[in-house]
C-alpha cells in the first residue's frame, strides 16, 4: 500500500526479503523498546490474562516447520490450538505493567508468579488462577489474587469494590482484539523464530504507541 500510493514520500523502499532481514535483525531493539515503554508497576489494582499465538491452522500442524522448537499444543477456552501464548498484567488505564512469552501447553498459574514481580496490589483474574498454592505464593509478594469461585467450591465472599473490579476483567479481552485485529499480533507468516518474536513485540510496542484510547478500568 506504501509503495502504491505514497511511493514520492518513500523512495527506495525495501523488497519483502529485505524488510524480514530487518525486522529478524531488530528482534531485541524491538523487545527493548517494548519493555521501556510497559507503564510503572506502583499502582494497587492491575488485571491480568493470556491469549493464544497460534503459528498455523490444525490441519497443517504436521507440515509446519519453523516454529517447531517454541510452538506447542495447548487448549483455550474455544478449543485446541498450536503455538503460543502471551500473558499480560495491565493497570486502569490499559497499558501493560509487565509481559510473558511461553509455550502453548504451559499453564497460566505456573507463569503468573514471574509476571508479577516487583508488584505490589490487588491482582482480578479469570477461573483459570484459581490455585490456593498460587494465591499463598503471590501472598508472601505482598500481592492479593481475586478470583470468582468454580460451582464446587466454596463460596467467596467479595467486598462491593473487589466485585466491581472483577467484573471489568473482560476488558482485557478488548486489548487482545486490538492487537490481533489492528496491530497484526497474530500471522503465520513468520519463517524464524527471532522473526516470530519480533512480529510479537512490534504489535505491542505499536499498541503501547500508537493507540491513545487503549480500554479504561474503573477503580474504586
Amino acid at each position: 500500500m506504501i509503495k502504491r500510493f505514497y511511493s514520492k514520500l518513500f523512495r527506495g523502499l525495501p523488497s519483502y526479503q529485505r524488510i524480514i532481514y530487518l525486522i529478524n535483525q531488530h528482534q531485541l531493539a524491538l523487545q527493548a523498546l517494548h519493555i521501556s515503554l510497559t507503564a510503572n508497576a506502583q499502582t494497587t489494582c492491575a488485571w491480568v490474562d493470556s491469549t493464544t499465538l497460534p503459528v498455523c491452522k490444525n490441519q497443517r500442524i504436521q507440515r509446519h516447520k519453523s516454529l517447531k522448537q517454541i510452538a506447542t499444543r495447548g487448549k483455550s477456552s474455544i478449543g485446541w490450538f498450536y503455538g503460543c501464548k502471551l500473558h499480560v498484567l495491565v493497570n486502569a488505564q490499559g497499558q501493560f505493567i509487565q509481559t510473558q512469552l511461553s509455550n502453548g501447553h504451559t499453564s497460566d498459574i505456573k507463569i503468573l508468579p514471574k509476571l508479577a514481580q516487583g508488584y505490589m496490589g490487588k491482582i482480578f483474574g479469570d477461573r483459570g488462577y484459581i490455585s490456593e498454592t498460587l494465591k499463598d505464593k503471590l501472598g508472601m509478594q505482598g500481592i492479593e489474587l481475586i478470583t470468582y469461585h468454580c460451582k464446587n467450591m466454596r463460596r467467596v465472599e467479595l467486598s462491593p469494590e473487589d466485585e466491581i473490579m472483577l467484573r471489568q476483567r473482560n476488558k482485557i479481552e478488548t486489548i487482545f482484539s486490538l492487537l490481533k485485529q489492528q496491530y497484526n499480533l497474530v500471522s503465520s507468516r513468520h519463517r524464524s523464530i527471532s522473526g516470530y518474536f519480533a512480529g510479537i513485540y512490534a504489535s505491542l510496542c505499536a499498541y503501547q504507541i500508537c493507540h491513545q484510547n487503549k480500554p479504561q478500568f474503573t477503580t474504586i
